[in-house]
């Protein structure tokens, strides 16, 4: 149970029923059935006329399920002796022994390099290459009996956890772990190599109450949020503690919530606080009748989750005003400059995120930054560096996708990068991939949104962009500009009005050509000249070949001549 007691199971309980499930069939011989429908009806608990090929939740879980075992074998899972893998291309669970060789298996350089001895394999006598397989297979044979055992030993309290036979208690859990980390090596030696990491939350229920109707809304509302914020997974790794556990140590931030009756009402509390310094980032409370299946709870915390975690949500707000030297700093440093896309700001985070990268080739979230900062050479023109900006581009996405094939970021960057080469159709669809993979994410909605309006597909793009303003308090300009662009699309002149009021001061050259959209539409030539104007003192692009400036920003034909042509801009 050492696996689903770790934080990055306990904080995703789709995750642990995943697992539970496929090395419970595994081990009873049943792994022929471990198939997408399979997994999707009796695992996830999709209806019986789940289509794999429409939905692809089995496909999307499976990479995080890889990710999360890779996770907690490196960090706390270090010293287990057995670990559990999950073969690419399969839904199979294979088990591999990594402890110190006993004295038949004296001599193997690298054990656990060796195929896993769970995952089918070809008879002996069916390989082309037979002489190097076949000390394999006597090794393999040699180590069965103790595989299958240990793989008992972890498979059988998976299964009765997943049939909710076991409940152990957190404390007793707690106890037993342990003597396992014990022999891992200190955080000193281990620091210098440890590879980087993102922001960690942990979501804490300090004191439990005793009451069932107070405890179980805070703990389903506990699971909801932690499976929301986990999907951000680009910003923030979420820690789960049992409820009544102290926060583990390492946390960036500390998710705190609490319940109370009154008068028949169930009031609840929650608050984020700075581990560092104690200092609290945000609170809120709500007060609602008492009952564990509240309809809106779910929502009200994936609510939740997006304003904390999301790229211009408060953590980032918070890091942005009280910056540490750890590689968050460069990361929101590169989302900052779709704020301002000043070249200055550009230059100090594409040298910064690049430092990232040399630093630690396997930081994906590194590599989606600077897949974003690189497009920015290219469509708006900052700081151009030699070669091709679209290939630079496209090999950091392809890097990023890579190194986290289930990352809804590293496809949003894909998207961005396909967009900018004129393959709009597979953008499109990369986009929807992204969603799907965290359909809590503000910014790829407004992204895949915005992409939308580019084509002259508005009635497509707006109920994303709508509902991205609507969960992003602290986003960039360019929301409100697509908005507004594509109400101005729609003849919708109420509502691009709206948008254009949180233009109004700002320099992003996306902010200066909404305003002069918007003053075209009232009539008001001086505003529209003005920010023209602006916009041309910013862009000498803009000002020789306006029609170029706007098409490298993905601006489709129609869209750019109707621009022009609203705005009586002549091409030189």
């Amino acid at each position: 149970m050492r696996v689903l007691a770790s934080d990055a199971f306990r904080a995703a309980p789709q995750l642990s029923a995943f697992l539970g499930f496929i090395v419970e069939r595994a081990v009873e011989g049943r792994s022929a059935e471990l198939k997408g429908y399979t997994i999707a009806v009796e695992a996830f608990g999709r209806s019986a006329d789940f289509d794999p090929q429409a939905d692809p939740i089995v496909r999307v879980e499976a990479g995080r399920l890889r990710r999360a075992l890779a996770q907690y074998y490196a960090g706390e899972g270090a010293a287990d002796p057995l670990r559990i893998t999950m073969p690419v291309g399969a839904y199979v669970p294979a088990f591999d022994l990594v402890g110190p060789p006993d004295t038949e298996a004296a001599g193997l350089d690298q054990p656990a390099q060796e195929e896993p001895v769970g995952a089918p394999q070809p008879e002996a006598s069916d390989s082309p290459d037979p002489v190097p397989e076949t000390p394999h297979e006597r090794r393999a044979a040699r180590r069965w009996p103790l595989v299958a055992a240990l793989g008992l030993c972890v498979a059988l309290p998976l299964a009765a956890w997943y049939f909710g036979l076991l409940s152990p208690r957190p404390e007793r859990a707690a106890s037993t772990a342990a003597p396992a980390v014990a022999p891992a090596p200190s955080h000193e030696a281990t620091a210098r190599t440890r590879p980087l990491e993102v922001t960690v939350v942990a979501i804490a229920i300090p004191d439990l109450p005793s009451d069932p109707q107070l405890a179980e809304p805070a703990r389903r509302f506990a699971r909801i949020l932690a499976d929301a914020m986990s999907r951000f997974d680009d910003l923030v790794t979420v820690r789960a503690p049992s409820p009544g556990q102290a926060p583990l140590p390492g946390a960036d931030y500390i998710f705190e919530i609490s319940t109370q009756t009154i008068d028949g009402t169930l009031e609840g509390f929650a608050r984020l606080r700075s581990a560092r310094d104690g200092r609290i980032v945000w609170s809120g409370s709500s007060t609602r009748t008492l009952s564990s299946g509240d309809g809106d709870l779910p929502d009200v915390a994936r609510r939740l989750a997006t304003r904390l975690a999301e790229p211009f949500g408060i953590i980032h707000a918070d890091i942005r005003q009280n910056a540490t030297s750890g590689p968050m700093r460069c990361i929101y440093q590169a989302i900052d400059v779709r704020r301002s896309l000043k070249p200055e700001d550009h230059l100090a985070a594409r040298k910064c995120v690049q430092e990232l990268v040399d630093q630690d080739a396997t930081f994906y979230p590194g590599w989606v930054q600077l897949s974003f900062l690189t497009l920015a050479e290219y469509t708006s023109g900052l700081n151009p560096q030699p070669g091709s900006p679209l290939e630079r581009a496209l090999s950091a996405a392809l890097t990023a996708v890579r190194l986290s094939p289930s990352s809804a970021r590293a496809q949003q960057a894909m998207m961005e990068v396909l967009f900018a080469r004129g393959a709009s159709e597979e953008a499109i669809r990369t986009g929807r991939e992204a969603l799907i993979r965290n359909p809590y994410d503000s910014d790829i909605m407004a992204s895949l949104g915005a992409r939308f309006i580019q084509l002259n597909r508005p009635a497509e793009g707006m109920p994303l962009l709508e509902r991205a303003i609507e969960l992003s308090a602290g986003r960039p300009p360019a929301y409100d500009f697509f908005a507004l662009l594509g109400a101005h699309l729609l003849g919708a002149r109420q509502i691009s009005r709206g948008h254009a009021e949180f233009l109004a001061a700002d320099s992003n050259p996306y902010a200066m050509l909404g305003r002069a959209l918007q003053a075209a539409q009232l009539g008001k030539e001086a505003d529209k000249a003005e920010a023209i104007a602006a916009l041309r003192r910013s862009s000498r692009l803009f000002e020789t070949e306006p029609q170029v400036w706007l098409m490298r920003r993905g601006f489709g034909p129609e869209v750019t001549e109707r621009i022009l042509s609203d705005l009586a801009i002549v091409q030189p």
